[in-house]
Formats: C-alpha cells, sequence, structure tokens
C-alpha cells in the first residue's frame, strides 16, 4: 500500500517537500566515477568519485555519461515501510534517467542515485532541482531486521 504523502510529515517532511505521490527528491551534489569498483561474495570495493562543481549559476552542464548524484534531502524510512525513488517524467523527456535502490526498512540517511545522460546533448540542470519523487510503500508487517547497514545516517 503506497503511504498518502501527508502521513510522511511526521517523518520531518515540510509540506513544500511533498509531491503528489511522495516526496520531492531534489539533487545537491553530482560526482564522476574515477575508478572502477569491485562486487565480490565476501567484499566489495566502491570505486572512487571526484565532485563535479556547478557553474557560478548553480547550474551542472553534464555532458552523456553515468554520474552518482546526492540528494538534499535527509530521509527516514520507517521499520514499517519501504521506499522507491522513481525519476520525474521532465527528466525522462530531456533523455536523463536515475537508478535506485530500495530505501529498506529503517534506512536514515541522505541517499545517492545513479543517474545516466542518455541525451548526445547533455543537459543542464541546477542544484535543488527535483528530480525524483520518493514514493513510500507500507509492508503488510514490520520489518524484523531494519536497515543498519554501511549507509545507515549517512552524512
Amino acid at each position: 500500500m503506497v503511504v498518502p504523502p501527508q502521513q510522511l510529515l511526521g517523518l520531518g517532511f515540510s509540506v513544500g517537500q511533498l509531491d503528489c505521490a511522495g516526496v520531492k527528491l531534489t539533487l545537491c551534489e553530482v560526482y564522476d566515477f574515477d575508478g572502477s569498483g569491485e562486487i565480490l561474495p565476501e567484499s566489495k570495493k566502491i570505486p572512487r568519485y571526484l565532485e563535479l562543481k556547478p557553474g557560478v549559476d548553480g547550474v551542472f552542464a553534464l555532458d552523456k555519461g553515468a554520474y552518482l548524484v546526492r540528494y538534499c534531502e535527509y530521509v527516514k524510512v520507517p521499520e514499517d515501510s519501504l521506499a522507491l525513488a522513481i525519476p520525474r517524467s521532465s527528466l525522462l523527456r530531456s533523455g536523463v534517467t536515475l537508478f535506485t535502490a530500495v530505501w529498506d526498512p529503517g534506512y536514515e540517511g541522505r541517499g545517492y542515485g545513479l543517474m545516466l545522460v542518455l541525451n548526445n546533448h547533455g543537459i543542464k540542470i541546477g542544484v535543488g532541482a527535483q528530480v525524483a519523487q520518493l514514493v513510500y510503500l507500507r509492508l503488510s508487517e514490520r520489518s524484523a531486521i531494519p536497515y543498519r547497514g554501511t549507509y545507515y545516517l549517512e552524512r
């Protein structure tokens, strides 16, 4: 069951942060990949990233490619829910999409997404621009194992 946006006010979101079916996720930081990653059965090595800086106007000019993006919003996911970030349709219509993982029950922090600029002409996107909508889904039962992994309480 989708959690109605007005019920998210108790999680620290303001009315202005709510969208039609969830919470607005806005662009805060953009990173370029600086190396390869490694995912093995017993370990993982996340690549290094180079933080890109927006222009003096607060706008990133991104060429075609893959970028790690950080959202501005600090998110809390209750232990009876999970959340999914869905890209805005205006992003898709610009030839850009986001990939994200499940935001697990109990997760808390400022999340990341993988932004793929597929448009051969690139995109200009400003700091604070809404890029996704975070939709909360209520579980039929509270999670027995809330998230406390590597990315819990990110920055």
